[in-house]
C-alpha cells in the first residue's frame, strides 16, 4: 500500500497512512475480493439505525465471543469517521508490511485477527474527511490487500445508518448477512425499520435483531432494572418479524474495560454483559447451523447434470491444476442441450472446488488428478471421473452419458 497525500475536499484525510487514490484494476480487484471471501464461511455486518444504541460494542464482543469457542475469527472496522475498536482492544501498534505490499490483520487475541483504518493513522485524534468514493475504496482495500486466511466468521462494524460503507459492503459482499442493534426506545425502532428497509432493498439477509441496553443488574440486590420504564420498545421489537437474538444488559464493567482497552482480559463470569452475549452468539451460531443444513439440501433440478472439465483446444487437458478454460456441458434427461466455457478467476489451491461448485457443476472430468484432490470436489457433492487426455470433450461427455444410461 502507498501511503496517501494529506487530503482536502478531494478525499484526503489528515494522518491516514492508508492508499486513498491511486488507480486500482476492477477486474483484478474483484477476483482478489472473490478469492478472498470464498476463503470465509460466515460474514456478518453488524449495523444500527442511530448511533448511540452501543452498536460497536456488539460487534466486538460478539467477535470475542466466537473466538473464544474456536472459531477463527475477523473483524473489520468500516466505521471510518469514527473507529474506535483498536482502542477498544488494546491495540496499539500499526499492521506489520510484509511481501512488499500486503499487510497482516493484528492479533488481538486467539483466534481473533482485527483490521481498521484507525491502526493506519498517525495522529488517532485526527478528523478523518472522506467522500464516499474514497470510503468505497478503503472497505474494498480491506478485503484486497489484507491477508485474511481461512475465517470461519468475518464480523463487519458499520457506523450507523444506511450510508456509503454499509452499502458498499451489501455490494462488495453479496452473501453478507446482517444483525441489527437497538436499543427498546420507539425512537431507536423507527431508525431499526429504516435500516430494515435498507436491507431489503439491497437484497441482505438478516440474520436478527439484538437488543442492548434493555435493563441494568443492580449491583447490591442483583435484580434486573430496565433502563427505559414504558417497556413498550421490548414489546413492538418483536412485531418487527424477525428473530430476536438476545437481550444484553448496560454493564458499567464493560464500558470501563472498552475505554481502558482490556476486552480482551474480561472473563465471562465478571460481565452480565458477556453472559447475555454468549446466548446472542449461541443463538446466531444456531441459525447459521440451520441456514447450512438447508443449503446442502438437493438444489439441482431433477434429471439435469453439469458436466465441467479442463480443455486445451476444445480436449481434455492434461492436467487439472493451472490456469486454463473449463469446458461446461449441461445434460438434461440424457441430451446435451447447452454448452458453455469459461475460465476461472483464480486457480489457487483450494478454490476451485467452490467455484465449480458456484457454476451449479455435479461432474468433474479430468486427467491426473490425485485423489487427495479428488476428494476436495467430492466434499461439494461433485461426482469426479477420470479420462484420458487429448480426448474431444462432446464425445467424452457423450460417451459418458451412454455409459451410464
Amino acid at each position: 500500500m502507498d501511503k496517501c497525500p494529506h487530503q482536502k475536499d478531494d478525499g484526503s484525510c489528515e494522518g491516514c497512512e492508508l492508499l486513498a487514490g491511486g488507480q486500482e484494476k476492477p477486474e483484478t480487484a474483484d477476483y482478489q475480493i472473490r478469492w478472498t471471501l470464498d476463503q470465509i464461511r460466515h460474514k456478518i455486518l453488524v449495523m444500527s439505525g442511530k448511533g448511540g444504541v452501543g452498536k460497536t460494542s456488539v460487534a466486538v464482543t460478539l467477535a470475542l465471543m466466537l473466538a473464544r469457542r474456536g472459531y477463527a475469527v475477523g473483524l473489520i472496522d468500516v466505521d471510518l469517521h469514527g473507529p474506535d475498536v483498536y482502542r477498544m482492544l488494546g491495540v496499539g501498534e500499526p499492521l506489520d508490511l510484509v511481501h512488499g505490499q500486503y499487510y497482516l490483520p493484528a492479533d488481538v487475541a486467539r483466534n481473533l485477527k482485527l483490521v481498521s483504518v484507525e491502526a493506519m493513522m498517525k495522529n488517532r485524534d485526527a478528523a478523518i474527511i472522506w467522500r464516499g468514493p474514497v470510503k468505497h475504496k478503503i472497505i474494498r482495500q480491506f478485503l484486497t490487500e489484507i491477508q485474511w486466511g481461512h475465517l470461519d466468521f468475518l464480523v463487519i462494524d458499520s457506523p450507523p445508518g444506511t450510508g456509503d460503507e454499509p452499502l458498499t459492503v451489501a455490494r462488495t459482499i453479496p452473501e453478507v448477512q446482517a444483525v441489527i442493534v437497538t436499543t427498546p426506545q420507539e425512537i431507536s425502532l423507527a431508525d431499526v425499520r429504516k435500516a430494515i428497509q435498507f436491507c431489503r432493498k439491497v437484497d441482505m439477509q438478516i440474520l436478527g435483531l439484538i437488543e442492548n441496553m434493555g435493563h441494568v443488574h443492580c449491583p447490591d440486590c442483583g435484580a434486573s432494572i430496565p433502563l427505559f420504564s414504558s417497556g413498550q420498545g421490548s414489546r413492538d421489537l418483536h412485531t418487527l418479524g424477525l428473530p430476536v437474538l438476545g437481550s444484553l444488559p448496560f454493564d458499567p464493567e464493560v464500558v470501563a474495560a472498552a475505554d481502558e482497552g482490556r476486552l480482551t482480559e474480561l472473563a465471562v463470569s465478571q460481565s452480565p454483559f458477556l453472559q447475555a452475549m454468549e446466548m446472542v452468539a449461541t443463538a446466531l451460531v444456531a441459525a447459521l447451523q440451520e441456514q447450512e443444513a438447508e443449503a446442502k439440501q438437493p438444489q439441482r433440478e431433477p434429471g439435469t447434470s453439469v458436466y465441467a472439465a479442463p480443455v486445451v483446444d476444445g480436449r481434455l487437458a492434461p492436467q487439472c491444476n493451472q490456469d486454463q478454460r473449463f469446458v461446461f456441458v449441461t445434460v438434461r434427461d440424457q441430451q446435451i442441450v447447452a454448452q458453455t466455457e469459461a475460465t476461472p478467476p483464480d486457480f489457487r489451491p483450494g478454490l476451485l472446488p467452490d467455484w465449480l461448485e458456484r457454476q451449479g457443476v455435479t461432474h468433474l472430468v479430468a486427467a491426473g488428478l490425485t485423489n487427495n484432490a479428488q476428494k476436495l470436489f467430492q466434499r461439494k457433492g461433485m461426482e469426479v471421473l477420470t479420462a484420458a487426455a487429448g480426448t474431444p470433450i462432446e464425445a467424452l461427455v457423450t460417451g459418458l452419458i451412454q455409459g451410464s444410461s
